[in-house]
């Protein structure tokens, strides 16, 4: 009973393209850290993709800059940053968080996610991966 309302909850997700509220948050330490990297590659039309990937055990969060648009994809702005979520990823990464840590033991960018539920029902109970070093 449980699945069909997370798959329900999913195809309703997934009816609504262009937001016109962010579905995700960026922390203003990433957030700088974004726009110093795209503003390195002098390209036009990048943007912020966030997705899901397979990995030992279960799933990880990733994240990139793209150009490549797809029609299914979810996007919305987050101050000066596009994000592109595809519609697979999009119900694991909505609400998510990205942050830039900075410290002696870890420096990169982590992104968290509310949606523990959809993430342990995928087979994987981590909830916070970061694009240095693999899920959590």
């Amino acid at each position: 009973m449980a699945e069909e309302v997370s798959m329900i909850d999913i195809n309703r997700i997934n009816e609504v393209k262009e937001h016109s509220e962010p579905f995700v948050t960026l922390s203003e330490v990433a957030m700088e850290e974004i726009l110093k990297v795209i503003s390195a590659q002098d390209k036009e039309g990048l943007f912020l993709r966030l997705y899901v990937q397979s990995a030992v055990g279960g799933m990880s969060f990733g994240m990139a800059l793209d150009t490549r648009k797809s029609d299914d994809d979810h996007s919305c702005s987050v101050d000066s940053v596009v994000v592109r979520i595809d519609r697979i990823s999009f119900p694991y990464l909505t609400g998510a968080n990205v942050d830039y840590l900075r410290s002696t033991e870890k420096t990169g960018f982590q992104i968290n996610s509310p949606n523990t539920e959809l993430i342990a029902a995928a087979g994987s109970g981590c909830t916070s991966c970061s694009g240095d070093a693999g899920c959590c």
